[in-house]
């Protein structure tokens, strides 16, 4: 027998999870995208929670939320490790006397994402889900968490994205020659 059953179609507990795969999974990867993840860990951190998921498909009231928190979750924990990998291999570089790579003046698409990853967790989660359109009310829902306290963490966020872009364009404005 195929793992499809007998007719190479699902079991019928698991269609509805193809159709929700189908739906959520584009929509998890690129919310997790817009809280500052590369194409690649938004994809690995949906497949992981993805498949948790299928081993609790049955039990789960609200697989939408539930993999939105365990995506991001899984995200933010290989976001840490890699962290720690860095600081890590740039302590040993300097201990070991190598010279510091050197820095080339980072593009805006690029500035815009280092700026999102060194937004708190909660505030890009909250940011992410923001921007897929999701109110302050279903956020709170989805994050088990009070709308005031979305609220404040996307205001924080916004700030912090302000503040950077503004930062950004004095560095811009000052680092350019005039001709004339």
């Amino acid at each position: 027998m195929s793992p499809q059953g007998d007719h190479g179609s699902l079991p019928a507990e698991l269609q509805g999870f193809a159709g929700f795969f189908t739906a959520e999974y584009p929509r998890v990867v690129h919310s997790l995208m817009r809280a500052g993840a590369t194409y690649e860990e938004a994809e690995d951190a949906t497949q992981d929670a993805m498949q948790e998921l299928l081993r609790t498909w049955a039990d789960c009231k609200s697989p939408a939320g539930w993999v939105r928190t365990a995506a991001w979750h899984a995200y933010c924990k290989k976001a840490e490790r890699n962290r720690r990998r860095l600081a890590l291999e740039s302590r040993t570089a300097q201990l070991a006397g190598s010279p510091p790579a050197a820095r080339s003046e980072p593009d805006e698409r690029k500035r815009v994402l280092e700026t999102l990853r060194g937004l708190p967790p909660r505030q890009g989660q909250v940011l992410a889900l923001h921007l897929d359109g999701y109110s302050a009310q279903e956020i709170a829902a989805l994050l088990g968490v009070k709308a005031s306290t979305v609220r404040s963490n996307l205001r924080h966020a916004i700030s912090a994205l302000r503040s950077s872009l503004e930062n950004y364009e004095e560095e811009e404005g000052g680092s350019h020659v005039r001709k004339g």
